[in-house]
C-alpha cells in the first residue's frame, strides 16, 4: 500500500507540473490518543504543538513513559538542581535518582531550554529498555540512527532541524506501539497496562487502533512484496483564478511491473494512458485557439532501456531500473508507513478504511518532494488540505483515493488547485502481465533527436 499512497500523491503532484512547500506536520490527533491514555497533558494554553519542547517537559514524557509517575510523585526532592519549577521536580528527581539524566551543570538542569530531536529520541529509547554509552545499544550521538532501526523515528515523525512538540506527539505514540527491549512482541503500552501503569480501560482504544494497524501493514505488505503489479489510477483537477475556471484535467493511467529481483534492469514497466485538458473558452486569445487538449501517454521500460512516446514522438535512453521507477512516480527508497500519519481505522463488514491525517500527510508531501529531487521551487504552492484514505478487502488493499486542495502563486497571482487520485489495484502476482508494443525497436534513441525534430 505505501507504494501505492506514494505513487498517487506523487501523480497529483506531477500533473500539477509544480514545486510545493508543505507546512509544518499537525499530529493533534497522536496528541489527542496519549491524552486519551494520560500521557500527554498539555499546558494552560492547550497542547502547543507548534513550538518547541523544551527539558522539563522532555523529563514529564520520559517519567510518564517508563510508567513512573505515581513513584515519582511520592519522592522527596533532594536532586541539586535550583532552577526547577514545583511540577517539575518529581520528574527530574526520578530520573536524576535512576542515572537517566544529567543537569546542564552542578546546580542547574535548564528546564526552559529546547529540547532537540536527538535529545527526545534518546529519553524515548531509556522507555524502550536501551541503554545509551559505549557499553550500551546505542550512543547519544547515533540516536536517531539506532531510532530509525527499530522503527521509533521516521521521516513524518521527527523533524530534526525544526523539532516541535508536535513531533514529541507524534514519536510517543509510536514509541507505545514499539517492542520493548526486554519482550520482543510486547508493545510499550502494552508493558505499561501490565504494570499498573495505564489502566486497561483507558487503553482499549489505542490497543484496538494498534491491533488494526497491525492487520494493515500486513495487507499492505503484499503489494511491498508483489514482484508482479497492476494498478490503474485516475486522476482529476481543477483549476480557477479569482472564482473564474482556467481549466480541468483528466488522467487515468494504468501501471504495470514486472520486477526481476535478480537483475533489476531486466524487469519490465508499462505506464500508459491519455491526458485530457480543458481550457476555459473564454480564456483564448485567438478566435480559433485550440482549448480541448488530448495526449496518449505511453512509458515503457525493459532490458535497461526506457522508452518514451510522447505525441507520437518515439524516444528511448538508456536507463537503471531504479531511475525509470522514479520517472513513473515510484518512490522506493522510503521504507515505512508512518503510523503518527493515520487518524482512523475503521472495521465493517470485513472491509478496513483507513483514513489518514489530513495535516499530517503534509509531512509526507515533503518527504516525496525530496525523494523527487525537487530543489528549486518554480512556483510557491500553499497546501490548504489533504485527504487520503486506503481500503482494504479481503486482507488485500483494494483502492487508494487522494484528494488535494491548494493555492499555487505565480507572478504575483494565485490560482486554486482541486485534484483527486483514485487508484484501484487490479490485480498482484503471477496473473499480471505486462504488455509492452510491438514496435520498441522503432524508437529513436533520444540522443539523435534534434531540437528541431523532439516533441
Amino acid at each position: 500500500m505505501k507504494k501505492s499512497l506514494k505513487i498517487a500523491l506523487t501523480s497529483v503532484l506531477v500533473a500539477a507540473g509544480l514545486a510545493v512547500t508543505a507546512g509544518a506536520a499537525n499530529f493533534e490527533h497522536c496528541a489527542d490518543q496519549l491524552k486519551e491514555v494520560g500521557l500527554f497533558q498539555g499546558t494552560e494554553s492547550g497542547y502547543e504543538l507548534d513550538r518547541a519542547p523544551n527539558r522539563g517537559e522532555a523529563a514529564a514524557m520520559l517519567v510518564r513513559l517508563l510508567g513512573k509517575e505515581e513513584e515519582a510523585q511520592k519522592l522527596t526532592y533532594t536532586a541539586p538542581f535550583t532552577d526547577l519549577a514545583g511540577w517539575e521536580k518529581p520528574y527530574v528527581q526520578y530520573l536524576y535518582e535512576n542515572k537517566l539524566t544529567d543537569g546542564t551543570s552542578d546546580t542547574t538542569f535548564s528546564p526552559r531550554s529546547s529540547c532537540s530531536a536527538q535529545m527526545y529520541t534518546t529519553f524515548l529509547l531509556r522507555s524502550l529498555g536501551y541503554a545509551d554509552g559505549e557499553q550500551g545499544d546505542f550512543t547519544y550521538a547515533k540516536a536517531l540512527d539506532f531510532g530509525k532501526s527499530i522503527g521509533l523515528v521516521d521521516f513524518a515523525n521527527c523533524n530534526e532541524s525544526k523539532f516541535l512538540r508536535d513531533h514529541v506527539a507524534a514519536m510517543s505514540l509510536t514509541a507505545l506501539h514499539v517492542d520493548i527491549k526486554s519482550e520482543k512482541g510486547t508493545s510499550l503500552l502494552e508493558k505499561l497496562v501490565k504494570d499498573g501503569a495505564i489502566e486497561q480501560s483507558k487503553a482499549s482504544s489505542l490497543l484496538l487502533f494498534f491491533d488494526r494497524y497491525d492487520d494493515y501493514m500486513k495487507a499492505a505488505s503484499q503489494m511491498d512484496q508483489a514482484t508482479k503489479s497492476d494498478i490503474s489510477m485516475k486522476i482529476d483537477a481543477k483549476a480557477s483564478l479569482d472564482g473564474q475556471e482556467l481549466l480541468t484535467l483528466s488522467m487515468p493511467v494504468t501501471m504495470q511491473a514486472d520486477m526481476d529481483l535478480e537483475h533489476m534492469d531486466q524487469s519490465k514497466l508499462s505506464m500508459t494512458g491519455t491526458m485530457k485538458m480543458h481550457v476555459n473558452p473564454e480564456l483564448a486569445t485567438e478566435p480559433d485557439a485550440q482549448t480541448d487538449v488530448e495526449l496518449p501517454i505511453a512509458y515503457y521500460y525493459t532490458n535497461g532501456v526506457y522508452y518514451m512516446n510522447a505525441g507520437g514522438q518515439k524516444v528511448k535512453m538508456p536507463m537503471s531500473f531504479e531511475d525509470a521507477m522514479a520517472q513513473m512516480g515510484d518512490l522506493t527508497s522510503m521504507q515505512s508507513e508512518p503510523l503518527c500519519l493515520i487518524e482512523d481505522i475503521a472495521v465493517s463488514g470485513g472491509k478496513t478504511t483507513v483514513t489518514y491525517s489530513a495535516s499530517g500527510m503534509e509531512g509526507l508531501v515533503d518527504s516525496i518532494l525530496g525523494s523527487m529531487g525537487t530543489d528549486a521551487l518554480t512556483s510557491d504552492v500553499q497546501i490548504r488540505d489533504i485527504v487520503a484514505k486506503a481500503t482494504v478487502s479481503g486482507s488485500k488493499v483494494q483502492a487508494i483515493d487522494v484528494a488535494m486542495k491548494m493555492d499555487v502563486t505565480v507572478d504575483g497571482q494565485t490560482m486554486t488547485m482541486d485534484m483527486t487520485v483514485n487508484g484501484t489495484v487490479n490485480a498482484l502476482g503471477s496473473s499480471v502481465t505486462v504488455k509492452l508494443p510491438t514496435d520498441l525497436d522503432t524508437y529513436t534513441d533520444i540522443a539523435d533527436v534534434t531540437p528541431d525534430t523532439a516533441a
